[in-house]
C-alpha cells in the first residue's frame, strides 16, 4: 500500500472515532454531570469544553483540517514517518478512551470506536512497518512533534470554545 492510502485509512479511522464523541458527547455530560462517581471522567470534568453539538461539530472539524493538513505534508514529502506519527498519535488517544470505558462505567463517547477500531490500528500500523522503509529516530522524533502539536490545537479549541459557540449562536 502506498503512504497516501495509509493517510486515508488514518483520517477514517479518526472520523469514524469522531462521529461518534460528535453524537453522544452532550448526551453524556448531561446525563453524567451531576454524578460524583464520574467528575473525573474526560468529558464530564471538562464539560466546560463542549458547550453544544455544534461547537463540537465545529472544533472536531478544525481537527480534521489540521489532520488532513499533516497526512498531505507527509504524502507530498513522501514520509511515512510523517503518515505513521499521526497515526501514532491517533492511536495512543485512543487508549485514553479505553482506560475511560474499564475506569467508569458504561461507554463514554469514543471508547466503543476506540475499541472495535483498535484491532484495525494494529494491523494498520503492522503494515505501515511491514511495507515502508522507516527512520525510527525521525519516526520517534516526529511522534513527540505531532503529538503536541495536535494538543495545542486541542488546548486551543478548548480555550476558544465559547467563542465558537458565540459564533455558531450569532451565524445560525
Amino acid at each position: 500500500m502506498t503512504i497516501s492510502g495509509f493517510a486515508l485509512i488514518t483520517l477514517v479511522l479518526f472520523m469514524v472515532h469522531e462521529f461518534e464523541e460528535i453524537i453522544f458527547v452532550r448526551r453524556y455530560i448531561d446525563k453524567h454531570a451531576d454524578n460524583n462517581r464520574y467528575h473525573d471522567e474526560l468529558f464530564v470534568a471538562g464539560r466546560d469544553h463542549y458547550p453544544s453539538t455544534a461547537a463540537i461539530a465545529a472544533m472536531i472539524a478544525e481537527e480534521f483540517v489540521v489532520a488532513c493538513l499533516i497526512l498531505c505534508t507527509g504524502i507530498i514529502l513522501d514520509s511515512a514517518e510523517v503518515v505513521a506519527a499521526m497515526f501514532i498519535a491517533y492511536t495512543l488517544h485512543l487508549v485514553i478512551h479505553i482506560r475511560e470505558a474499564i475506569v467508569f462505567p458504561g461507554w463514554a463517547p469514543g471508547s466503543r470506536t476506540a475499541v472495535f477500531t483498535m484491532p484495525f490500528n494494529a494491523i494498520t500500523l503492522y503494515a505501515i512497518f511491514a511495507t515502508q522503509h522507516i527512520d525510527y529516530l525521525a519516526l520517534v522524533i516526529l511522534t513527540v512533534v505531532l503529538s503536541a502539536v495536535v494538543l495545542i490545537n486541542l488546548q486551543m479549541l478548548y480555550r476558544l470554545s465559547g467563542k465558537i459557540e458565540t459564533l455558531i449562536q450569532k451565524i445560525a
